[in-house]
């Protein structure tokens, strides 16, 4: 009696051939079909969110947490906070170390380095230049019209 390996598809009752895998698309992939020329991708947005908290004070997840609340980004999970610190201390844009809770068990408390804070400065000047395409979409936007492309409006011209 023959047997089937794992990941081999079996065609006939003596001969097995080996199953193609499957293309997945993964986050990265989906990340990479949708940046900018900038290079940053929506994803990337809750980094400077982050950095800014810890800019704020040293912080642990539950502080960054009510803070990205307090900025209008109730839907980020715990979760993704914690990988996206994970991340960060990777890249050496924050350390962090454990600290005793006032009433409970110590937490990891989080600090941005000087790293960090220049990469803040950039991703605020980032940020700048969507607010500034953000403005110029809303300053053409008119709800159940279409604007052509390409077409200016006398303001954007000078006029």
């Amino acid at each position: 009696m023959s047997t089937v390996e794992p990941g081999r598809k079996r065609t006939r009752a003596t001969k097995t051939t080996p199953t193609r895998p499957r293309a997945k698309r993964t986050e990265g992939a989906k990340a990479k079909s949708t940046e900018g020329a900038t290079g940053w991708s929506p994803r990337d947005l809750l980094v400077p969110y982050v950095l800014l908290a810890i800019s704020a004070q040293k912080a642990h997840g539950y502080f960054i947490e009510q803070y990205l609340r307090s900025m209008g980004l109730a839907q980020v999970e715990m979760t993704r906070i914690y990988r996206t610190l994970r991340q960060l201390e990777q890249q050496g844009l924050v350390t962090s170390a454990w600290e005793a809770g006032p009433d409970g068990p110590a937490r990891r408390v989080y600090t941005l380095t000087d790293a960090g804070k220049t990469w803040l400065r950039g991703g605020a000047a980032m940020l700048e230049g969507y607010r500034t395409a953000i403005d110029a979409f809303f300053g053409r936007y008119q709800p159940g019209t279409a604007t052509k492309p390409g077409t200016a409006t006398k303001k954007e011209r000078g006029e």
